[in-house]
């Protein structure tokens, strides 16, 4: 029975994990699989060519040797270990997974902020940190977009919630009331 890409991330995220813990070395692990996932998305084929028959071993191991020339022990046996396991194309979930638990180690939330105009830098910072206060977060990254369809306000996205304070909304609802009466 093989398993699902989201149980292999999350089996080895949580090893990974828990050794960069006892390490003490939890950032220097995340920017290490920052960079080596960056590699691996400007790259999509090389998880392929590293998982398959084209190339011949010397050859993949080569290749691994380059991506592993400036990590450190640790990411060098990480890196070396989906390898023999054959679990390269995994790397990116992986990664993803090692980073949502720092994230949730260190209260860290992720979210989108769309607003009808661009927000400066000042606004921005002010939702993040309102919305932090609202979440229990330690800090928030905002992602921001615009859409003028919203005419106002903002509508901050996190984990599955939307919280809609835009304009749009707020006629949505008015016209409701006003239908209803």
């Amino acid at each position: 029975m093989s398993l699902d890409k989201l149980t292999i991330a999350n089996r080895y995220s949580k090893a990974l994990f828990e050794l960069a813990t006892e390490k003490d070395q939890t950032e220097a692990f995340l920017a290490e699989l920052k960079q080596l996932r960056q590699v691996f998305v400007d790259n999509p084929q090389l998880a392929e060519i590293l998982s398959g028959a084209l190339l011949p071993v010397d050859q993949k191991q080569t290749t691994l040797s380059t991506l592993t020339d400036h990590a450190s022990e640790y990411i060098k046996n990480f890196i070396q270990m989906l390898y023999d396991y054959g679990r390269m194309s995994n790397l990116v979930d992986i990664v993803d997974a090692f980073e949502a638990r720092f994230d949730e180690s260190r209260k860290i939330v992720h979210a989108e902020v769309t607003s009808a105009v661009k927000l400066s830098d000042e606004q921005a910072d002010a939702i993040a940190a309102a919305f932090a206060k609202r979440v229990g977060a330690s800090k928030v990254v905002l992602t921001r977009k615009v859409d003028e369809a919203i005419i106002g306000g903002v509508i901050v996205k996190s984990n599955n919630q939307t919280f809609d304070g835009s304009v749009a909304l707020q006629l949505t609802n008015l016209r409701r009331a006003l239908i209803n009466n």
